[in-house]
């Protein structure tokens, strides 16, 4: 048994231990173990790098990413009175390459800033730093929160559940919904969920803004993910669903497959960040693409150096069309950015801005691509991000 099939056996074992003493399981628990189950989970094997074989990030793709974060992070600073302290709390950093070009980069435009930066990146399962003064940051943490599946049955919400048929296969099926928090939740819709609609409720984000809240005493928490408005999210254009599975660069495989081995992820409800945010006193400043965040902090500007610097012509190229998916609205720039604040006032997404002059300032001396970042090729670039929605297909022994 090679070493996949074994973690995968480890992880379905658990499921099935797991069911077998309830009987049943709720979907966002199969997802978590999936995830996260310790040494077995997707994201807890610790020889596996899960973005080199299933899927891109930005911070993978491009340190300029990095590059215009940190020229964020300086504005927010700048806003909260250059302290001298100024700590920087990641949370998911993965493989760490978003924090070493934020790190890498400060010094380059802002020495000043850069020796007040205390970065901090840790894992989701880490213990984290308590009220600081400074900013929470996260990239494409909470889609792979886990998520409560339902479907509208003669106009009631349903829940999805896990359990085992007689020959101890993993099967779905669904009862009415019991969970108060699910049914109000989706019954504040504008628009009501049509019959047979299928959706997921992200059932983690109400411990990630506590948590963030006790980690930040001041400042400011950056999110950025894939998503939208809860009336986006839960459209009728989403009614099969937006669960994703990847798998070596391919989505669409059940959930039940390759269980362990395979990520699992689902749109992003902002709008539920937002209100339970502020019910944690953590104010919204303001949602946006992430083509437009990166605009508003120097990524044309560092474009345009590169273009004018000596360097082979493929390397150039690589570097130009990376920094180009991070703009496109059909890549990685149509990715969303949440911008929130704790103990501020009066503050707006223009106050969050540098000026002109000082992103040209900023930009004199962009970064450009290592080892550490994935090579995108020009043949690759057309094909290398497109955000599908899963078909959420029935599966044998739904009801």
């Amino acid at each position: 048994m090679n070493s996949n099939s074994e973690h995968s056996k480890h992880v379905i074992d658990e499921v099935r231990s797991r069911i077998k003493r309830k009987g049943k399981i709720p979907f966002s628990e199969f997802m978590e173990v999936a995830l996260y189950l310790p040494s077995y989970g997707y994201y807890c094997v610790n020889e596996k790098q899960p973005y080199r074989e299933d899927y891109y990030t930005s911070p993978t793709v491009s340190p300029v990413f990095g590059a215009c974060i940190a020229i964020q992070l300086r504005q927010m600073w700048v806003l909260l009175g250059k302290p001298k302290e100024f700590a920087v709390v990641e949370i998911g950093s993965g493989n760490g390459n978003l924090s070493s070009d934020i790190i890498g980069f400060a010094p380059n435009f802002d020495i000043e800033f850069a020796s007040c930066l205390k970065y901090f990146p840790t894992d989701i399962t880490d213990k984290v730093p308590s009220k600081i003064t400074g900013c929470v940051i996260s990239n494409e943490l909470l889609d792979a929160f886990p998520v409560a599946r339902f479907k509208i049955i003669e106009n009631s919400i349903h829940e999805v559940f896990i359990t085992l048929d007689t020959d101890e296969n993993i099967i779905e099926v669904t009862e009415r919904c019991s969970n108060s928090q699910i049914n109000e939740y989706l019954q504040s819709l504008n628009n009501p969920l049509i019959e047979g609609y299928k959706g997921e409720f992200n059932v983690g984000i109400d411990d990630w803004m506590r948590k963030v809240s006790g980690i930040l005493s001041k400042g400011f928490v950056l999110t950025i993910d894939y998503g939208g408005y809860k009336d986006d999210v839960y459209s009728k254009s989403n009614s099969k669903g937006t669960l994703q599975t990847y798998y070596n660069h391919v989505y669409g495989l059940s959930p039940y497959q390759k269980v362990g081995q395979q990520d699992l992820t689902a749109k992003v409800d902002f709008s539920r960040a937002i209100e339970v945010g502020y019910a944690n006193g953590i104010d919204s400043i303001g949602l946006i693409q992430q083509a437009d965040f990166l605009r508003s902090n120097g990524i044309e500007e560092m474009q345009n150096q590169i273009r004018d610097i000596k360097l082979d012509s493929r390397d150039k190229q690589e570097n130009l069309y990376a920094i180009d998916m991070l703009r496109r609205t059909d890549h990685l720039g149509g990715f969303k950015v949440l911008i929130q604040s704790k103990d501020q006032d009066g503050l707006s997404l223009e106050k969050l801005w540098p000026s002109r002059n000082e992103l040209d300032a900023f930009a004199k001396d962009p970064p450009l691509k290592t080892l550490d970042h994935i090579r995108i090729l020009p043949t690759q670039y057309s094909n290398s991000y497109v955000e599908v929605d899963n078909l959420f297909e029935d599966f044998p022994g739904t009801s």
